[in-house]
């Protein structure tokens, strides 16, 4: 039986930019909607993601509250230098998935965490009924 899953993948281009105050390598987005890093669920603000060690990414409100740390990885160049942060999309749920940042060349992505995972397992499962 072929099971339909609708992965949607929205790009945020929307007020991406690179913010120079604290780390210079950090990109500044409004997101509009909760999501999810590292099985921690952010709700809707402005947010900064900065490479906080090799391998290893932030996403941070601007606010200083709330903090996620995520292990990233290389996966495509970054050759338009393009700003934006690239979400999976299931239902009315948001996975942070690549930041695409204009001052480092390759793009960086975020593994599926365990809510996203499970999340994934049971709408298949789900289907097969």
């Amino acid at each position: 039986m072929r099971t339909a899953i609708s992965l949607i993948t929205l790009a945020l281009i929307c007020t991406t930019a690179p913010c120079w105050a604290q780390f210079s390598r950090q990109v500044v987005a409004t997101i509009p909607f909760e999501f999810t890093v590292n099985d921690l669920t952010l709700p809707a603000g402005e947010y900064a993601v900065w490479e906080t060690m090799q391998g290893a990414h932030t996403v941070g409100n601007t606010n200083g509250d709330r903090r996620a740390l995520s292990l990233s990885y290389h996966v495509a160049a970054n050759p338009a230098r393009l700003a934006k942060l690239v979400f999976r999309k299931y239902g009315d749920k948001y996975f942070l998935a690549e930041v695409w940042n204009p001052l480092r060349e390759p793009v960086m992505a975020f593994g599926k965490c365990r809510k996203e995972r499970e999340l994934v397992t049971s709408r298949l499962v789900s289907g097969l009924r």
